[in-house]
């Protein structure tokens, strides 16, 4: 009897003696381990194989091996009890370095029933997204085993090499977001691009807006990156003409894009508000154009006024001024100075009296025409039948008084004109 048990009592001995070695047992990958695609689960194939030691349904699938593991080892050494069955083994995940978006499970978590020998196919699901800053991760399984009374056996850890396919990922930050900016004012921004993909790429890089009147202009329109490579990217914003802008938001948008996947965008955006007043050169131009053109109107009507008052109401001229007496006046001042200041002292006088004269009788034209406006008001105030009032027709009064007007004012006018020639014939004659 002591020998029979001999040679089943060593595996056991051998089994707790290597306790600290794991949980007894090994995974291995099926096949190679596919890559990984960004954002889609992929599935590995994991074996499981029970290494124990001691496989307790060969043990126990006989009568004398059932009173072996049931009733002989139980009297002999009760410290086996708990070997003496099935042990569970649970499994579970994790990604050594805690590397950003890798992702990954595994099934089936448990083996409820497990002894030497056992087998069995296990899934491991990996997912991989594109914030992951790392194209290769290493998912951590580990296996604990439970014996039969649920007290911890051990726990053996199984590395799994995993790698992502090739694939574009860049991040793009403006230095600053948003910028106050006169009108018709240029500013710049500063970009950092920077390429978080697996591969060396080529990258286009263009500026646009849905307000057509701001102007972006960017410092280059491609490059290439290594992975984890950064470059500098500058952006010229010119804000629109406004004379005054009280305060208007634009938002410009520099996209990147790689050149083998152009559908793809990555987008920075800055807000550019325009705030002030603005003074142009064509403003300025113009209002000098403007004001060219209103001195000139009025010269002329100066102009034209004043020729009017000579032709009409005959105002007088300056006698100096005439080209006869010019002519005149440079020779007395060659020939007697005395005399030529003789003769520009008599010009004036004459020119005053001639004003007055001119004065006093634009001043009594200006007389006749308010005596003779109360006499237009007369006749609408008279009371007359509604019959009379439709035959009456006021405008042709009125032109018959104005009619009698005229011959008066030109004989007012003749004799202004008279008394005007005398007294430069006077003149003449004192010379």
């Amino acid at each position: 009897m002591f020998f029979f048990l001999i040679p089943v009592i060593a595996p056991m001995v051998t089994a707790q003696s290597d306790l600290e070695a794991g949980a007894e047992l090994t995974i291995t990958p099926i096949g190679s381990t596919p890559l990984i695609e960004p954002n889609k689960q992929a599935m590995i194939n994991l074996t499981f194989r029970d290494n124990i030691g001691f496989n307790y349904t060969y043990a126990s699938s006989t009568p004398i091996g059932f009173l072996r593991t049931h009733v002989f080892w139980l009297i002999v050494h009760p410290k086996w009890k708990p070997f003496l069955g099935y042990s569970s083994v649970t499994f579970s995940t994790s990604i050594v370095g805690n590397t950003p978006g890798w992702v990954a499970s595994i099934s089936p978590t448990t083996i409820a029933k497990s002894t030497d020998g056992t087998g069995a196919t296990l899934h491991l699901t990996v997912v991989v997204t594109n914030l992951t800053a790392a194209n290769t991760a290493t998912i951590r399984v580990s296996a604990t085993r439970y014996s039969k009374d649920g007290s911890l056996y051990g726990t053996s850890d199984f590395d799994i090499l995993v790698r992502s396919v090739k694939f574009n990922f860049l991040s793009i930050t403006p230095d600053i977001n948003s910028r106050e900016v006169a009108p018709s004012a240029i500013t710049t921004f500063t970009f950092s691009v920077k390429n978080l993909g697996y591969f060396e790429d080529t990258f286009a890089v263009k500026a646009n807006s849905s307000d057509s009147s701001i102007i972006g202009v960017l410092s280059e329109s491609s490059f290439v990156l290594y992975p984890n490579q950064m470059k500098q990217v500058t952006l010229w914003v010119m804000t629109p003409e406004a004379l005054f802008d009280p305060g208007t938001p634009h938002t410009l948008n520099v996209s990147v894009y790689s050149l083998k996947y152009p559908t793809k965008y990555f987008t920075g955006a800055v807000t550019i508000v325009t705030k002030g007043v603005y003074i142009s050169s064509l403003l300025i131009f113009y209002a000098i154009l403007v004001i060219i053109i209103v001195i000139i109107i009025y010269f002329l009507f100066f102009y034209l006024r004043q020729k009017r008052e000579k032709n009409v109401y005959g105002k007088p001229e300056k006698p100096w001024k005439l080209l006869e007496e010019q002519a005149h006046l440079r020779e007395l001042k060659k020939t007697d100075k005395k005399a030529y200041d003789q003769e520009r002292l008599m010009m004036e006088d004459e020119y005053k009296s001639a004003m007055l004269y001119y004065k006093d009788y634009r001043q009594s034209l200006k007389g006749k025409t308010k005596e003779e406006a109360p006499k237009k008001e007369e006749k609408p105030k008279r009371s007359l039948p509604r019959l009379l009032k439709k035959s009456e027709k006021p405008p042709k009064v009125e032109e018959k008084k104005v009619e009698a007007i005229v011959p008066a004012e030109d004989k007012t006018k003749e004799k202004a004109l008279a008394k005007i020639q005398k007294e430069q014939e006077k003149a003449l004659k004192r010379k």
